[in-house]
């Protein structure tokens, strides 16, 4: 194929195509990188593709190119004239410079200038590549593959948004690979065309590509049916938590915006730490207290106040502790860099060791978190050990409370609600809590409605609230379906519309045993384990947490020093070793219990995509028969490819001999019983009008039967064989 085969427009109409395409590569990458001057470098694609249209000499195209990206550079980042003294010093001094960085390995401190001499480079020899796959190759597959692929990464793994530029992509280049499969049929055909002809031709492929792409654009489109990979690929990358600001499918994790909750999310196994203590616990982080309707958001209640404490140093903070000689200790190894200390309950002091010396910390009065401080800037802190006492609540305590003397403030801040939360939110808590004299009976009673009314504990199949959709409501009389956050957040709001203070508060469930020493075990607490719970305020008493979501108990610790019949005894002591570990999506022991469950899941899948699996063993039984019945067209084409490279020699005749005669017959050229081979090559050398297959007959006879093959020219031998491989494919 010639450059020649084709004229002037139709190279024009390709190249047009081409420059649009290129245009859509640029837009992201000037919107993400914030590069300018668009309009400039798109001159510079439409230069080269003009001189590539008019077959300007090589040397005059590339002086021209040349002074073109020299101009740029002068232009662009020094304000003088490229006909200048100053102009052509500063070009030589920046290439110098740049030369001499790159000679020493020192690619980071490559400036600007040079990076977009190296850019404009790289559009220069893209364009020559195009330019030879459509004259030459005829043939642009490869690069609007390429092009969809880059356009639909920077799609998914950035805030660029990229559809109705893959669709543009797609149209224009289904419609330029439908105009040269056409040209090189033409070509190989070595036939001429009218345009009548070929507009009979070209056009319903058109209007096809056209109609397809309407569709496209305007029918009804299905939500997304596979979780969204981008969260498990950052897993892979070690970042934990959730994406700020971003919906969909997350991954879990502990993460600083809760504002807008709700949706599915996918395990994360990292560890996040380890827990030296003698028993498991809740480990505390930080508390909201703003519900939005959609998440939850901190207050500045206490405008910008925080109190700064040093090592061992006893911390004040709004929760209980437990007396003096329950004080024990903990040993946290933080294994992932989060800038917060974790927290359990009874706190009373952090301590560091010997080699964080100058360690200092922040409490945020507002969220209680506590961040360590290196010379007053916030650093995680990889080891340190926490100090507490478990608080004990006297029963008869909890038993008599009530809100008649609530303090103003704390009621202002801990019963704040949305004007828009539905009133029917409030009535299902009023009626809740009917009948219930103290107010810890009231707060169990919302505790204990989520485990007795059908909710159901869930990380796949929970939804998002629409934009006028309040959070706690559609979860509590719509889906029934969450995870923490969903049940955590509806009884804080629950709790609020009856009149008692509460809040929201995030941190990490116990963890899994993974050592056991006397008395100490260790914890490893992974991404799984992140978790939200409730504290709400009982008068007399103080802060006291509650755990609202199904299949996780609390370890609230309480002295019965009043009677209490047996059967509410039961219902309120929580076993500290049974808390549930943490909001695990697939069993991690192992043996028979995790491959019964791996195998019940992957049967779940199967009967909730039956359809999907349907079909597709249709489509490839469908595919295997149609291989099959099409197996003389295509099997040839195998042989060729997989010998047509081979060297030939004696070893390697017989075996490609023997595979030209099956390829013979499945064209239709079959052996007679009894025929010879010498026969049989007479008949297709008079049918192809040739004496290839004579000689390789000849040649084969001679090397099988009389193992003399010093007189075979095994090169000349394997020209006939591919002669013939090509008649009979052809």
């Amino acid at each position: 194929m010639k450059k020649n085969d084709f004229n002037l427009v139709e190279i024009a109409i390709y190249y047009g195509i081409v420059f649009i395409i290129l245009r859509e590569w640029l837009i992201p990458i000037m919107e993400l990188t914030g590069t300018g001057h668009m309009n400039l470098i798109l001159l510079f694609i439409a230069l080269s593709l003009l001189l590539s249209l008019f077959r300007i000499h090589f040397v005059i195209s590339m002086a021209l190119k040349l002074i073109y990206i020299g101009w740029f550079i002068v232009y662009v980042y020094s304000g003088y004239s490229i006909l200048s003294g100053e102009g052509i010093h500063f070009l030589m001094a920046e290439f110098n410079a740049n030369i001499t960085l790159l000679l020493q390995a020192n690619w980071v401190d490559v400036t600007d200038p040079f990076r977009t001499l190296l850019f404009l480079i790289l559009i220069w020899m893209l364009i020559y590549l195009i330019h030879h796959w459509i004259t030459v190759r005829m043939s642009i597959f490869y690069f609007l593959v390429l092009t969809v692929l880059f356009v639909g990464t920077l799609d998914t793994f950035t805030e660029y948004n990229g559809t109705y530029a893959i669709i543009k992509i797609i149209l224009l280049g289904l419609v330029t690979i439908a105009f040269l499969f056409l040209k090189r049929l033409i070509v190989q055909s070595d036939i001429k065309v009218d345009l009548s002809h070929y507009l009979k031709l070209i056009i319903p492929v058109i209007l096809l590509i056209g109609l397809s792409g309407i569709a496209a654009i305007f029918l009804p489109k299905a939500e997304p049916q596979w979780p969204d990979p981008v969260p498990f690929l950052k897993a892979a990358a070690g970042k934990g938590g959730n994406d700020e600001g971003v919906k969909g499918v997350s991954k879990v994790g502990y993460g600083d915006d809760d504002s807008n909750l709700g949706g599915p999310f996918v395990a994360d196994d990292a560890v996040v730490f380890t827990a030296q203590s003698e028993t498991k616990q809740y480990w505390r982080v930080e508390t909201r207290d703003v519900y939005t309707s959609k998440g939850w958001e901190k207050s500045a209640y206490y405008a910008g106040a925080s109190t700064v404490y040093d090592p061992y140093m006893n911390i004040n903070h709004s929760l209980p502790i437990g007396p003096e000689e329950g004080t024990k200790q903990a040993t946290i190894l933080m294994l992932f860099p989060h800038e917060f200390v974790v927290q359990p309950y009874g706190l009373k002091s952090v301590g560091v060791t010997e080699a964080n010396e100058g360690i200092q910390f922040l409490v945020d009065d507002n969220s209680e978190k506590i961040t360590p401080l290196a010379y007053k800037k916030p650093t995680p802190l990889n080891y340190y050990t926490v100090d507490y006492s478990k608080p004990v609540y006297l029963y008869s305590d909890l038993n008599d409370s009530s809100l008649e003397n609530l303090d103003p403030e704390l009621a202002k801040r801990y019963l704040q609600l949305p004007e828009t939360l539905p009133e029917r939110v409030k009535e299902l808590a009023a009626s809740v809590v009917e009948g219930e004299e103290s107010v810890y009976d009231q707060a169990r009673a919302i505790e204990m409605y989520f485990k007795l009314n059908n909710f159901r504990y869930d990380t796949d199949d929970v939804a998002v609230p629409s934009e006028d959709q309040d959070y706690v409501d559609q979860f509590l009389f719509e889906t029934k379906i969450g995870y923490c956050d969903n049940f955590s957040t509806s009884m804080v709001v629950m709790l609020r519309s009856v009149g008692i203070p509460a809040r929201w508060v995030k941190g990490f469930a116990g963890g899994e045993v993974i050592d056991t020493n006397g008395n100490m075990k260790t914890y490893e607490v992974t991404n799984n384990d992140a978790h939200s719970w409730v504290e709400a305020f009982i008068p007399n008493v103080g802060w006291v947490n509650f755990e609202p979501t199904i299949g996780f108990s609390n370890s609230r610790a309480i002295d019965y020093n009043i009677e209490v019949p047996e059967t509410e005894r039961d219902e309120l002591t929580v076993n500290e070793e049974e808390t549930e570990p943490d909001e695990v999506v697939e069993d991690k022991k192992d043996g028979p219990q995790k491959k019964s469950a791996g195998n019940n899941a992957l049967w779940k899948t199967i009967k909730e995509y039956k359809w999907v699996f349907f079909i597709s063993f249709i489509v490839l039984v469908g595919a295997l028969l149609f291989l099959y019945v099409k197996r003389k067209s295509w099997m040839p084409k195998v042989y060729v490819k997989l010998n047509g490279k081979k060297h030939l020699n004696e070893s390697s005749f017989e075996l490609m001999y023997l595979q030209l005669l099956k390829i013979l017959e499945m064209k239709g050229f079959k052996r007679q019983e009894g025929q010879t081979l010498q026969a049989f090559a007479a008949e297709i050398d008079r049918y192809f009008e040739t004496n290839h297959m004579g000689k390789l007959t000849k040649a084969y006879e001679q090397t099988i039967y009389a193992r003399e093959s010093t007189n075979v020219d095994f090169e000349q031998m394997k020209e006939s064989w591919e002669y013939l491989i090509n008649r009979a494919t052809s």
